[in-house]
């Protein structure tokens, strides 16, 4: 277990911050009072807003891609694992808890928190274009990854970009995470993920037909 240090702390603490009040709230007092630390020891690591802004951008796209990579680590199944893991973000269970016996570093960083920071970061980068900037790196892997994968890969690229629709409707409103149709996509798009599983085994187990003796003489 790798202990929290100073500047997973500040992090944490700004994107708490930016999560619940906005990016605006994200003052280097206001995040030194979240954090429990002094101002100074939040300007020891970024001197100024736009270097901790930068910071956290980068910090979150990090640690977002690295607890996305244990779960696909973690889940038995290696097919459409990629998908469920990223559905498990904006519509996580019980299994989907920070366990703080294995990673303290991570403990602030919920589902949930991560979801309000990136509709934080969606509605600053209205006019900032350049604040995603530190997690384009980030995506730009993810997307290579999955790509890389011939059979799944596609298939669960749609999975993200639907993921991310999800997030721009929140945005403007279209729909809550209260709605009872947000629940309704996020079993319907386990249940689409389940059935693409069952018709790929099916036709990997369909039997070939025999070549017949006239096609081979042929």
């Amino acid at each position: 277990m790798r202990a929290t240090s100073s500047v997973d702390r500040i992090c944490q603490a700004a994107i708490r911050i930016a999560a619940r009040d906005s990016l605006l709230a994200m003052t280097l007092d206001n995040v030194a009072k979240e954090a429990g630390i002094s101002k100074g020891g939040v300007m020891y690591h970024f001197p100024t807003k736009e270097q901790l802004l930068t910071g956290v951008m980068q910090y979150f796209g990090e640690r977002a891609e690295r607890m996305l990579l244990r779960r696909i680590a973690e889940d038995p199944e290696p097919r459409y694992r990629w998908a469920r893991a990223m559905l498990s973000f904006l519509f996580p269970g019980p299994d989907d808890v920070p366990d703080l016996t294995r990673d303290e570093s991570e403990a602030g960083l919920s589902p949930e928190v991560l979801r309000q920071f990136k509709l934080a970061m969606l509605a600053a980068a209205a006019n900032n274009p350049g604040l995603f900037e530190p997690v384009r790196a980030v995506g730009q892997r993810m997307r290579d990854r999955l790509l890389s994968d011939p059979q799944e890969g596609l298939d669960q690229l749609l999975v993200w970009l639907t993921v991310d629709g999800l997030f721009l409707w929140q945005f403007v409103g279209l729909m809550k995470t209260d709605d009872p149709l947000f629940q309704r996509v996020g079993k319907a798009l386990r249940e689409k993920i389940s059935a693409k599983m069952e018709a790929d085994t099916k036709i990997s187990r369909k039997p070939r037909k025999a070549v017949s003796g006239k096609a081979r003489s042929s």
